[in-house]
């Protein structure tokens, strides 16, 4: 507990003759890191609406009829999420981490479920960014996700090519971000049929670029991490 208070800087060690004691901080210590920390809660929020602004303003602006839904909190992802079990045809995806660590692996079984019983076609494209990703999972999990992911077709392609470094969905007339960092999350939906089109055209072509990587391939059941 102590150790805590020290950390967060409101109590500080008083060094003694063949002993040491603890006292708590100046009075105006503490306001300092009051105000450090509605600094850190402002800037997040600043940035959350400057982004949420640049968006509305993309739609509002150069493609009319555009229509953008926000999405916050582990239950708002589970609701967007979900919504590319809508897909119809193919599912088309950019990934940087694993669903499980938004909505959990309860939830993230169900979407997988759902998938399978309607049988949806997958191009992933993921970079190595994903593939450190993987390994650390497994190094600290010590298996795989839960699920039958065999029809989940992945792609590698270099970051020198592309950097992926968020979760992006395109499917159908939607193409929907996820972010997450900590306990911050949030994602985006956007609907129309021409940035859609334009976004799948776009994963065409990176997905002709991309490789088959064997030794990382996950929908093959007999997959083991080396090493």
């Amino acid at each position: 507990m102590v150790d805590d208070f020290i950390d967060k800087g409101i109590v500080e060690y008083v060094p003694l003759y063949k002993r040491k004691t603890i006292k708590a901080v100046e009075l105006n210590t503490i306001e300092l890191l009051v105000k450090e920390k509605e600094l850190q809660a402002r800037a997040l929020i600043d940035n959350l609406n400057i982004f949420s602004k640049a968006v509305k303003d993309f739609s509002s602006s150069y493609i009319p009829g555009v229509n953008v839904v926000y999405y916050r909190g582990v239950e708002g992802m589970k609701q967007m999420i979900w919504h590319a079990t809508r897909c119809e045809g193919l599912y088309r995806t950019y990934s940087y981490r694993f669903w499980n660590d938004i909505i959990g692996d309860k939830f993230t079984l169900n979407i997988n479920r759902e998938m399978l019983a309607k049988k949806l076609k997958v191009h992933d494209l993921y970079s190595d960014q994903y593939i450190k990703y993987k390994e650390n999972w497994m190094k600290t999990r010590g298996k795989k996700p839960g699920g039958d992911w065999s029809f989940w077709n992945a792609r590698y392609i270099s970051e020198k090519i592309v950097k992926i470094n968020q979760n992006i969905d395109i499917y159908n007339d939607i193409i929907a971000y996820s972010y997450w960092d900590e306990k911050d999350i949030f994602g985006v939906e956007i609907q129309n049929q021409r940035v859609a089109d334009m976004q799948k055209q776009i994963h065409d072509v990176l997905w002709k670029m991309g490789k088959k990587i064997g030794h990382f391939d996950w929908a093959n059941p007999k997959w083991k991490l080396k090493g």
